[in-house]
């Protein structure tokens, strides 16, 4: 999640103040340190949470690794499916609510989920089944499931929610702005842009519809299952 910065007026950054809301921290980062350590996830002072997002998943991948003898047991495909999103998935999506997410890190998070699935099915790369054949086995395994990316966007989409019903510092800085200027060329993404793009709503829409708790979890439920976009390649 980007952090709010400001300049002094001698040119320099200010010192910062950390404030825990709702067992999350809310950390404004005023210092040239490039990354922080805030509950265990790693903040960048320019918002992005590529590297955050590759750390959660070499630490899910390390604690896959560890059920390597339940994997190739005989225990039903059902169990170790529920261990996998027990002990596995739940490492990758800790704070995956204050991620920025990139076309790239969407990938990278349904990549991981995919393998993952493959080796609980004993499916071999060579045996060329798509990942569309992969979770249709799935599904007939233990019924329809939520996608890991789903369940990243559900987060941030219903803390989205939680922090506009009411008043606190994450609100002030979520939804405030701060003095300055853009910087030349393409601005990066922001926290909010994944919502807006989610959603397909402006932010005064955002703001409106999430008053209400209850057609903001409908809407969570619809934008968290929407497939994300692939982006355009050139021929070239």
């Amino acid at each position: 999640m980007r952090a709010c910065t400001a300049s002094s007026s001698s040119g320099g950054r200010t010192a910062a103040h950390q404030t825990p809301d709702h067992g999350l921290a809310c950390v404004l980062l005023y210092t040239k340190l490039g990354r922080s350590k805030a509950l265990g996830a790693t903040l960048h002072e320019d918002g992005s949470s590529t590297v955050e997002v590759r750390t959660r998943i070499a630490l899910a991948t390390a604690a896959f690794a560890k059920l390597g003898k339940i994997r190739k047991s005989s225990i039903s495909f059902k169990a170790k499916h529920k261990l996998f999103r027990s002990l596995v998935s739940s490492i990758l999506t800790y704070g995956c609510k204050t991620w920025t997410l990139l076309a790239d890190t969407e990938r990278r998070i349904q990549a991981f989920e995919n393998k993952c699935l493959r080796k609980l099915l004993r499916i071999s790369y060579k045996e060329h089944e798509t990942n569309e054949s992969v979770r249709e086995l799935v599904v007939a395994y233990v019924g329809l499931q939520e996608p890991l990316l789903a369940t990243v966007k559900r987060h941030k989409l219903a803390w989205f929610g939680h922090v506009t019903r009411h008043d606190s510092l994450s609100k002030t800085i979520l939804q405030g702005t701060v003095e300055g200027k853009h910087t030349r060329g393409r601005q990066k993404k922001a926290w909010c842009d994944n919502i807006k793009g989610w959603t397909g709503m402006a932010m005064y829409e955002l703001v409106r519809s999430a008053s209400d708790r209850d057609a903001w979890q409908q809407k969570t439920d619809s934008s968290a299952l929407r497939s994300p976009r692939r982006p355009h390649r050139s021929r070239n």
